[in-house]
């Protein structure tokens, strides 16, 4: 008798009181950190990521984000995430190439970047899929999970002279990275190591004369008040690097409606971001020409150098991925061309718009991805 009124008073006790699962417990809160300045067009993309997966989550999940090097620096995001500064940020490996080899030799196919939207689908699936060398920098090196990147546009040259040939390149100081570095060297340029925010002060101090970015750093980056002659042959535009990445630790610590959230969520925050900074080069491009801004086709030797030089750059660039220790340089070279074919053809046969390509990333990646 005494058991059966001791069961029922548990009993009791359990219908009175919440299930473990009903408990309030804290969020978990994730810091995430980048140096994009304050007019960048990627900035209001991320924070509209970060309250749809807050709500998605029920707000389980709570981002706490710091932009313009507010908590770290570009070539402290990959340490600062790894060690726990942040738990995410815009990772640029080219910042720290020889902390981040295989991230550096990604980005030496920037140069081979001729369509921003088709290769933000290849460098998303190539990294996620098909390199495992990215997966062992990332995650045991790093202790982080890639989740996003996206390809930038046609990267040209900013100046504060104005640079026509290849003999008014010898001897300018140029924002360079990854393969602009080698590309530099070859014209008799003196390639420079410097942030893409960074660059700004660094053309107005004549630390640099030209700077390597998209069209719309004239206005994202103030470029444009510093450097008013713009090269618009183009020269590839960046690939590689992290726009979002979870540390391990946090990923482990989410659950699997969270981890769900959080990969739902990445096609459109990749194509809003993607398509967002062609938009902006065609405006900025209109905007800055009205301000004074110089955009011009370089002279035929010079053109024509720019032109020609990806090309016969990838074989070194290769061959400088096996003296970086990159392992599957070769296989990721192979798998970086399979690529740009599967993804041109999947956007010529569905189709260009953003509603399409935010469909295609979820069906050909993010859908697949384990949580």
């Amino acid at each position: 008798m005494k058991l059966t009124l001791l069961a029922a008073g548990v009993a009791a006790l359990a219908l009175a009181a919440p299930s473990f699962g009903a408990l309030a417990q804290e969020p978990i809160k994730i810091v995430y950190a980048n140096y994009l300045g304050p007019k960048h067009t990627t900035n209001p993309v991320l924070v509209d990521f970060f309250k749809n997966v807050e709500r998605e989550t029920n707000n389980t999940i709570k981002f706490e984000w710091h932009f313009s090097q507010s908590l770290l620096a570009g070539k402290d995001i990959p340490a600062g995430v790894r060690d726990g500064i942040a738990d995410s940020g815009y990772i640029v490996g080219a910042y720290v190439p020889s902390q981040m080899p295989v991230d550096n030799y990604i980005g030496d196919f920037s140069l081979l970047n001729d369509d921003p939207i088709l290769m933000t689908g290849v460098i998303n699936e190539l990294i996620i899929f098909n390199c495992p060398d990215c997966t062992e920098e990332y995650e045991v090196k790093f202790k982080t999970k890639f989740l996003s990147t996206i390809a930038l546009t046609p990267y040209v040259y900013h100046c504060k002279p104005e640079i026509k040939s290849l003999a008014d390149m010898r001897g300018k100081k140029l924002r360079a990275i990854s393969g602009w570095v080698d590309m530099a060297r070859e014209m008799g340029a003196v390639p420079v190591n410097v942030n893409a925010d960074e660059a700004y002060q660094a053309l107005d101090r004549g630390t640099i004369d030209c700077a390597v970015h998209s069209i719309t750093s004239q206005r994202s980056r103030s470029y444009g008040e510093v450097a008013k002659n713009v090269i618009l042959d183009p020269i590839g535009g960046y690939l590689g690097a992290s726009m979002f990445n979870l540390r391990v630790e946090k990923w482990n610590q989410l659950n699997k409606a969270q981890r769900q959230a959080m990969l739902k969520h990445q096609p459109e925050l990749i194509a809003r971001a993607a398509f967002n900074y062609v938009r902006e080069d065609e405006e900025v491009m209109k905007e800055y020409a009205a301000k004074g801004t110089k955009f011009y086709k370089a002279d035929p030797d010079l053109g024509k150098f720019l032109a020609e030089f990806p090309a016969k750059y990838m074989p070194k660039a290769v061959e400088k991925g096996k003296s970086r220790n990159v392992k599957g340089a070769e296989q990721i070279a192979k798998d970086f061309e399979r690529l740009r074919v599967k993804w041109k053809g999947l956007l010529d046969k569905n189709g260009r718009d953003q509603a399409t390509f935010q469909r295609l990333l979820w069906e050909e990646i993010y859908s697949k991805m384990p949580t």
